[in-house]
Order: structure tokens, then C-alpha cells, then sequence
């Protein structure tokens, strides 16, 4: 009957079906009009789209045993010839097998290839037939086993299935590697040095800041070591010799040196300055604040470092605000409810102890819970001025935000697609707005299930 049911939505359904009673009912009519009036259960039918689909954004979609075989094959073959293949490479260069299977993006193919195809491993935004593969260590044993130079043709070839912009984003690592002239990428690990000359250079530049405030470029040589190594930039190699040799005694400023106490007791300070002000004041308001020329978030976090934040502009010297501690704790109870929840879902202060001059709103309630409160935690991606963030009991243990926001996923059981993702958490009011790389992040943390003891 399964197979019946499913060959039927092949036949059918070409564009996907969602695994609703409308849905059903069409297939029961069809069913019976095949098989001679028999008669087959909704739930069931429900039951073998859900099991046997490929669901996404609300329809799921099915695969013929010949096509499967055929996309089999491929992953197969592709995985036993390169270390690894990206999901977005696989649906373009072999789009024909895919064009009538409407599997049409990456997210989709994964699940298919999760459901239908064992023997490999499947991460977030490729597969491998290895279970601990990373592209940069792939690219490093490339270069390990071939010349001193590799261009990203060279690259691409090797690394057919992986998009030139990933490969790209290995090799801008500049700790990792260096651009030559040819157009190619080198390992800093394969630079040549000449460390007498090096040495030489460092005694220059020393002797020539006693009697100067700044050495130049005429006031040193490293020639050697920039011939040693022709095919890199003079100044991307002056970055690395700087780093490695020099870094502890100088300061570089383009192809200069500076004493490095001198520049760090000349240059001016607008940190310091902001923390002494807010050490003086005992009220002030966030936009005197702002006059320092200091970013938002690190103004708002010395302003709340020292200060408690009474309203949306506005900080008061904390020892002159009075909390009723264990008063608070209590009436946040009913709100958070061993739960995880936002700062945004406690609407009303009614019950709420007073704090003597000033009234109730997220803002005070945010300072209580980041300096205060004993039964609870606040936290937050990053420090902003729009009540995002979330509250939680101190018995919950997280080591980052991210474990914050994956656990709420999981108690709020919410489906772990990119966009409902990113709808809840910003509709919500756990962060401000959508981010790709958090959101895949988050979602890879709640498929390790290591959150279950703490949400059960």
C-alpha cells in the first residue's frame, strides 16, 4: 500500500504535495480509481508523505527508485574522486539529473542525501566520505604535496565540487597565506628568511630611534629577504617579518618603526576618556555619551558597567538606586517559568516591588538582571538599546549565546529551517535582525542534541 501511495505521488505530484487532508483525500480518490474502489486511511497516506518525503517550506517532494539510483551513483562516484563536494556545486554541474527530481537547492538536496543515501557524512554546506574533513586542512595538504605556489585554477581543478569563493576565503587568511605577483597563493610556512640580515635590521631600526622618534625605510635593509622570497609583495612579506621578528620592540606604521612606548604614550585615548566621565557623573544621558566618538555597544556596555540604565537615554550612578532583590526574583517568577524567555515577554510590572524615584521598564529591568538578580540570567548576542536578549534560570548552564539560542529552539520545539529560525529569534526579540552564519550555527548545535538534559 506504501508503494502504491508513493508511485502515485510521483505520477501525480510532480510539483510536491503538502501532508495535509486535502492532500489525502486526492490521492484516496485516485487510489480507488486504480484500485477498484478499494479504500485506504487518511493518516496513513498522511504518515508515508511525511516518512518517505522531502520536506521543504511546506511541501514534500518525491524521488522515482531510478532517479534515487541515479543520484546515487553521482554523490557515490563524486566522493570516491575528491574529499569533498559542496551541495551548490553538485546541483549545477550535474542540473540534468536534478531538473526532474525538483530538488533545486542545497537545503533540499542535503536532506535527500541524509534520507537516502548512507556511507557518507553530511555537513552544513557540503558531503564527504570522511567523517572529520575541513576545507582549509584539505587545501593545506594540497599545497603540502605540490609546488611552493599554487594558482586558483590549479585549485579548482583539484577541487571540482567546491565553489572558487569558498576556496578564496581559505586563502585571504593572511596567517595562512600570501598572494604572489603571479597571480598565485604561497604558504607563509614555505617563506624564506635570512635571519642575520633580520637581526641586523632589528639592531638598525633599535639604534636609529635613540636619536629619532621614527625609522624609515632608508634606515634599515632587508633586500635579502625580499629577494629570497620574489614572488611576494614587499610589503605583504614586511608584515610577516614584522610579526614574527619585530612585533615585541616596535610599532610599524606602513614601512616605519616607532618606539612602541612612545606611540602608546602619545596616542590619544577616547576609551579612557569616556570611562573616567561616567566614574564622575552621577546621572547622565546616553547622548552626552555619544559625544566621546565611541561605537554604540561598547558606550552602552562602560555606561552599564558603572551605571544603571533607568530609561532608554538615560543612567543613574548605581549606588543610588535601591533594589528589593529577592522582591523582584519573585514577581519575575510567573514570567520565566524555568524557561528560557525574552526580555521582551515580561509586559507588565504590576506586583513589581518600587524602586524609589524611578518607574519599571525593560531597561531598569535589564540592569537588575545583569548586576542583581540571584535567580536569574540576562543574556545577549551583544550590547544594544532595543530590550533584545533572553532571561533564564541560573541553574541553566551556557557557554555562549549561541547554546542560549539553539536551547530555546528546542523548548519552543520550532522547525529548524533557515527562515523560521530567524523569524522566531527576531520576532521574538532574541537578537535584532537575520544572520546566516549564527542561524547555521545555531542550528547545527541543536542537531547535536546536547541541549535535551537542560530543556527536558
Amino acid at each position: 500500500m506504501k508503494e502504491r501511495i508513493i508511485e502515485i505521488i510521483i505520477d501525480n505530484f510532480p510539483n510536491g504535495i503538502r501532508d495535509d487532508f486535502i492532500a489525502a483525500n486526492k490521492i484516496r480518490r485516485i487510489y480507488s480509481e486504480i484500485y477498484s474502489g478499494e479504500s485506504v486511511d487518511s493518516d496513513f497516506i498522511i504518515n508515508v508523505i511525511r516518512e518517505n518525503g522531502i520536506e521543504d517550506n511546506g511541501r514534500f517532494y518525491f524521488v522515482s527508485a531510478e532517479n534515487l539510483e541515479r543520484i546515487r551513483r553521482l554523490v557515490n562516484g563524486t566522493l570516491n574522486l575528491y574529499p569533498l563536494a559542496y551541495y551548490s556545486s553538485i546541483l549545477k554541474m550535474d542540473s540534468n539529473i536534478f531538473q526532474d527530481t525538483h530538488i533545486i537547492s542545497h537545503e533540499v538536496l542535503k536532506k535527500f542525501l541524509q534520507k537516502f543515501i548512507d556511507g557518507n557524512f553530511y555537513f552544513d554546506e557540503f558531503c564527504s566520505a570522511k567523517k572529520n574533513i575541513r576545507l582549509d586542512d584539505v587545501i593545506f595538504e594540497i599545497f603540502s604535496n605540490k609546488k611552493r605556489s599554487l594558482s586558483i585554477e590549479y585549485l579548482k581543478s583539484v577541487l571540482t565540487y567546491v565553489p572558487e569563493e569558498k576556496i578564496l576565503e581559505v586563502l585571504s587568511n593572511s596567517k595562512t597565506y600570501l598572494p604572489t605577483h603571479e597571480g598565485k597563493y604561497m604558504r607563509i610556512s614555505e617563506i624564506q628568511f635570512d635571519t642575520d640580515e633580520i637581526e641586523q635590521a632589528r639592531q638598525q631600526i633599535s639604534s636609529c630611534l635613540e636619536k629619532n622618534d621614527c625609522a624609515t625605510s632608508n634606515d634599515y635593509d632587508l633586500s635579502t629577504n625580499f629577494a629570497l622570497n620574489y614572488e611576494l609583495d614587499e610589503k605583504d612579506l614586511l608584515n610577516v617579518i614584522y610579526e614574527k621578528f619585530f612585533a615585541q620592540d616596535f610599532i610599524k606604521r606602513g614601512k616605519n618603526f616607532y618606539k612602541k612606548n612612545d606611540v602608546q604614550k602619545n596616542k590619544s585615548n577616547p576609551l579612557n576618556d569616556l570611562q573616567n566621565f561616567i566614574d564622575a557623573q552621577t546621572e547622565v544621558s546616553l547622548e552626552r555619551l555619544s559625544k566621546f566618538g565611541i561605537d554604540r555597544k561598547t558606550t552602552l556596555y562602560c555606561a552599564r558597567a558603572k551605571m544603571t540604565q533607568v530609561e532608554e537615554n538615560f543612567f543613574v550612578k548605581d549606588s543610588l538606586i535601591k533594589f528589593d532583590v529577592d522582591g523582584v526574583d519573585e514577581s519575575l517568577d510567573p514570567f520565566v517559568q524555568n524557561k528560557i524567555i525574552p526580555l521582551r515577554a515580561v509586559t507588565s510590572f504590576t506586583g513589581f516591588p518600587a524602586v524609589e524615584g524611578y518607574s519599571w521598564n525593560l531597561y531598569l529591568l535589564e540592569s537588575f538582571l545583569r548586576k542583581y538578580s540571584k535567580k536569574f540570567v540576562f543574556n545577549v548576542s551583544a550590547h544594544n538599546n532595543k530590550n533584545l536578549g533572553a532571561i533564564y534560570p541560573s541553574s541553566m548552564k551556557f557557554r555562549d549565546f549561541f547554546e542560549v539560542q539553539a536551547a530555546v529552539l528546542i523548548q519552543e520545539k520550532v522547525t529548524l529551517e533557515k527562515r523560521s529560525v530567524e523569524d522566531f529569534l527576531t520576532t521574538k526579540g532574541f537578537r535584532g535582525r537575520s544572520d546566516s552564519a549564527a542561524t547555521k550555527k545555531i542550528i547545527r548545535l541543536v542537531q547535536t542534541g546536547i541541549f535535551n538534559s537542560v530543556t527536558n
